[in-house]
């Protein structure tokens, strides 16, 4: 993957064509067969309990019989990764002589649940005549969310503050490959509202640094939606690339995906499948976990540690950026990277291509939500006025044809924020360009560690 993004090829990839092919595979195949899938896993082999968990009738020709079949298959898949993962957590966060080689079990497991995702493939037949909803829509009307968090939007503070204790994070044994140390963390999470979503109760972090040396720099990154890297065994993530050119790069597994997936749903889907209330108990909710991490980084290795968000989580890096002056020092990023970020929750929602893909814009109306409603609302996750940060500590990085989260909006936030000239970062891609344009030119990451270095 690394070759090919770094290829002639990948320079056809970080173009604004990829937004829009990406929009149509997205709507017309992942995200229906990402629903049957997610079906399939809250129902088992229970054929009846697979058509009422899908959200839209099936064909007659599928009898309960030739349902239990497909059914069954993913179960088996589905059984194998919860093994998998249980014999390697326990190893891992076991005692000094836990039994197990760390390296070859994070290998089974996410071998095992590799295979699971995949099993999407075989309900591809069930797309036919009629494909089923992108998500299962659980959306709380206005007036009910109003009663719920009207106290938090008068007052986001009480959001993003919350006890920051180092001493919690539980620290797994270590293994190394291809020159780098990999370990991971895990605990209870800070943020009050996500102990209440099931599955997101427990923080899961990756963690990769040099293993012939100290890293340079230490970066806290964040990842987008529906990617959860975490279950790959053929994509493992960007913290492998930062990390092979001397940064420790601590991955958090966001709330709602991977190790942290909401029972009866696909990784990423609550996101937007409980909006405008579990995006922003993610937002939210991750920007607190991430002062655990900076503060559990600072006590183990000491110097400088810096805050990274891609798409979803660059709501959450923003987030920093405005509310860290509410953690404790030791808990405070020294530096800010935002990566295809916007300014306005109710404008990706109503204006941005991918929440209209979604249906996303067209469920919340339909639940009584109004742009004017909404804004009200984003208040507590759109960025502050100023940051809480120093401007020259923060990096924007956007692509001018971006649509899926505005990119208007997020140089707005920039301007607004006197972000320096050295610090932005534009490209002629879209979205989905980003990632591959990232690989091919590190020079924001160069930008910020030498923000490091002079912080």
């Amino acid at each position: 993957m690394e070759f090919l993004f770094g290829s002639p090829l990948g320079a056809l990839l970080a173009r604004p064509w990829v937004d829009g092919a990406g929009l149509a595979g997205l709507r017309r195949w992942y995200l229906p067969l990402s629903r049957l899938w997610a079906a399939a896993n809250a129902a088992g082999e229970d054929a009846l309990l697979f058509r009422d968990e899908i959200g839209a009738p099936l064909a007659d020709f599928w009898s309960a019989a030739r349902l239990r079949a497909l059914l069954g298959h993913n179960a088996r898949a589905q059984r194998e990764a919860a093994a998998a993962r249980t014999a390697w957590e326990t190893a891992i966060f076991g005692e000094a002589g836990a039994d197990g080689d760390p390296g070859p079990l994070d290998h089974r497991r996410r071998q095992a649940a590799t295979r699971h995702l995949s099993t999407r493939g075989r309900f591809y037949p069930l797309l036919f005549p009629r494909r089923p909803p992108a998500a299962r829509w659980r959306i709380d009307r206005p007036a009910e969310v109003e009663r719920e968090l009207g106290p938090m939007l008068v007052d986001p503070a009480r959001l993003y503050a919350a006890p920051v204790d180092a001493g919690a994070v539980a620290v797994s044994r270590p293994f190394v490959e291809n020159g780098l140390r990999q370990y991971w963390l895990r605990a209870a999470t800070p943020a009050a509202r996500l102990r209440t979503r099931s599955g997101s109760e427990v923080l899961y972090v990756r963690v990769v640094e040099p293993a012939d040396g100290p890293a340079t720099n230490t970066l806290v990154f964040g990842s987008g939606l529906c990617l959860e890297f975490d279950l790959l065994s053929v994509a493992p993530g960007p913290g492998t690339r930062l990390a092979a050119r001397g940064w420790r790069v601590i991955e958090p597994v966001s709330p709602y995906h991977g190790l942290r997936a909401m029972p009866g749903y696909y990784g990423g889907e609550p996101f937007f499948a409980t909006a405008p209330v579990g995006a922003l108990d993610l937002i939210a909710g991750q920007a607190v976990e991430s002062a655990l991490l900076i503060a559990w980084s600072r006590a183990r290795f000491g110097g400088k540690v810096a805050l990274a968000g891609i798409s979803m989580t660059s709501f959450v890096a923003q987030q920093a950026a405005s509310h860290c002056h509410l953690w404790p020092a030791e808990a405070r990023p020294d530096a800010v990277m935002l990566i295809s970020h916007s300014g306005h929750i109710e404008e990706v929602t109503f204006g941005g291509a991918l929440a209209a893909a979604l249906g996303l814009d067209v469920a919340l109306a339909a639940a009584g939500w109004s742009r004017e409603a909404l804004a009200r609302l984003s208040q507590a996750i759109d960025p502050a006025p100023t940051p809480a940060l120093p401007a020259a500590h923060i990096v924007s990085v956007l692509g001018a044809s971006d649509r899926w989260v505005p990119y208007d909006d997020g140089l707005a936030v920039a301007r607004r924020w006197n972000l320096p000239e050295a610090n932005l970062f534009r490209y002629p891609l879209g979205h989905l360009g980003m990632p591959v344009q990232l690989t091919r030119d590190p020079a924001p990451f160069e930008r910020l560690s030498r923000i490091l270095a002079g912080a």
